[in-house]
């Protein structure tokens, strides 16, 4: 519905487009008609549900919105800076998906995309954390190696005393230790003890596959002499919505969400996607506009702006 509303020339998709849709994908029409009704309004009314829960969720900056006769979803304009990263996610999220978005139209997901994400995960890291963020990942932007990036990052937090040289039996060029994101809290005192986080960025599918908890206690028990004392928070960064399965019983989606959540928060942490990135990339952003000077690669913004405005003038000319 939202790719629908992105690329229709009005910015408006009706539901019953999408009733439409579920009806070619069934084998059998439904033997009552009035049961059919009601499946069509129980399909409507889910999506309504969601486009509302997404909406309270991200707030102003969500870039979509149902109509006031209630029979369609529009693509809201202006569309925010954080709006555009839930654009950009979204994107992402459908781009090898051909059900929905034919090849032909497909976005091309190169390296430097991927590494826009990482841009979107560390602006959404700051928010998140009301400080610092630090784009760890490799390649990292000042190209530095992997141990003095370790000392620049923990001079700057305070917390924590890498090793001086690298272990003897380390690989020869170790890239980021399967870290991708650093942030801190700040503390008044500037002593230990505050809100740290370390996350992971997975932009393919395959992100289920990754925990950065395995990664984060070998970071700390292999290259610090002294471990930081702030106990560090593991995350997982991906451009997905919440996709659980549901049990086919009834069960409140809230409910399934909310298991679903549980079940993965136990294996990833704090686990951010498409909503979450967009609601503290936007508090990065007041952040940043407020003073904080040490979230990294805020200046890339633009690059993705532009990157979502290209891609969907591409999607509308279709």
């Amino acid at each position: 519905m939202e790719l629908k509303a992105v690329s229709a020339p009005d910015g408006r998709v009706g539901f019953g487009t999408l009733v439409a849709a579920t009806v070619l994908g069934e084998n059998e029409q439904e033997a009552d008609v009035a049961d059919e009704d009601t499946k069509d309004d129980g399909i409507v009314l889910r999506v309504q549900d969601e486009i509302t829960r997404r909406s309270e969720a991200i707030g102003a900056d969500y870039p979509f919105r149902i109509d006031a006769s209630g029979r369609a979803m529009e693509f809201v304009r202006p569309v925010t800076a954080a709006g555009n990263v839930y654009l950009f996610c979204l994107f992402l999220s459908q781009a090898f998906d051909r059900t929905i978005v034919p090849k032909t139209l497909a976005p091309k997901v190169t390296d430097a995309t991927r590494n826009l994400f990482q841009v979107c995960s560390t602006l959404a890291a700051g928010g998140y954390i009301q400080g610092p963020a630090v784009s760890f990942g490799w390649p990292r932007p000042d190209g530095s190696q992997f141990l003095k990036a370790v000392k620049r990052v923990y001079k700057a937090f305070g917390d924590g005393t890498p090793v001086r040289k690298p272990r003897v039996a380390a690989a020869k060029a170790v890239k980021d230790n399967g870290i991708d994101i650093i942030a801190w809290q700040r503390t008044a005192d500037r002593l230990p003890g505050t809100q740290y986080l370390i996350g992971q960025v997975a932009s393919g599918k395959n992100w289920a596959g990754k925990s950065v908890v395995t990664d984060r206690d070998h970071f700390h028990k292999y290259w610090f002499t002294v471990q930081p004392a702030s106990v560090a928070q593991a995350a997982m960064f991906m451009p997905f919505g919440l996709e659980p399965d549901e049990p086919g019983d009834g069960t409140p989606y809230h409910s399934v969400l909310t298991d679903h959540m549980q079940s993965v928060s136990y294996k990833f942490g704090v686990l951010f996607y498409r909503d979450r990135i967009t609601l503290n990339l936007a508090r990065g952003l007041q952040l940043i506009e407020n003073g904080e000077t040490a979230i990294e690669r805020h200046d890339e913004l633009p690059k993705i702006v532009r990157w979502v405005e290209n891609y969907t003038k591409r999607l509308r000319a279709a």
